[in-house]
């Protein structure tokens, strides 16, 4: 406990009769915090940490999805059948989803922060919806992949 949060110190003089039950020292002793209390502090930290880990998993996930469809679609045309639409579709629902999310994360724990609650939880919330997110975008590119490729394979019976 620090004395430094409450204006003017801590009572100074004890007037005689006035004790350890002395209302004002136990009211202004309640009053008294830490400036970094422990649970605040671990708080803070893992939603900083989760925070950061989304916002590193959609950075790769925009990166390998710009790869993905740069390769997918290098020999994508409209005689081998497939759609390089369904491609960029797969990356743009992983990358802008997670992005998405990642930014109203951050609103959200700012706001929790600003009105002193607990945030931990909706970063890890945010986190668990972009990974979902990516996933189902991941799933949409791997149909189109998948389509691509039967209809290729398929479409060259000599």
């Amino acid at each position: 406990m620090t004395w430094s949060n409450v204006p003017g110190g801590p009572p100074q003089s004890t007037p005689p009769g006035s004790g350890p039950g002395d209302p004002q020292r136990a009211a202004w002793e309640r009053g008294g915090t830490t400036l970094f209390p422990a649970a605040k502090l671990a708080d803070r930290i893992s939603t900083v940490l989760l925070l950061a880990f989304g916002a590193v998993m959609t950075i790769v996930a925009a990166v390998v999805g710009i790869i993905a469809v740069i390769s997918a679609t290098a020999s994508c045309d409209a005689s081998a059948g497939c759609s390089p639409g369904a491609y960029v579709g797969g990356t743009a629902i992983a990358v802008g989803g997670a992005f998405v999310i990642g930014v109203a994360t951050v609103v959200l724990a700012i706001g929790a922060w600003i009105r002193r609650r607990s945030s931990w939880w909706i970063a890890a919330i945010g986190f668990v919806l972009a990974i979902a997110v990516i996933t189902w975008g991941g799933v949409v590119f791997a149909g189109a992949a998948d389509a691509g490729a039967t209809s290729s394979s398929t479409g060259t019976s000599a």
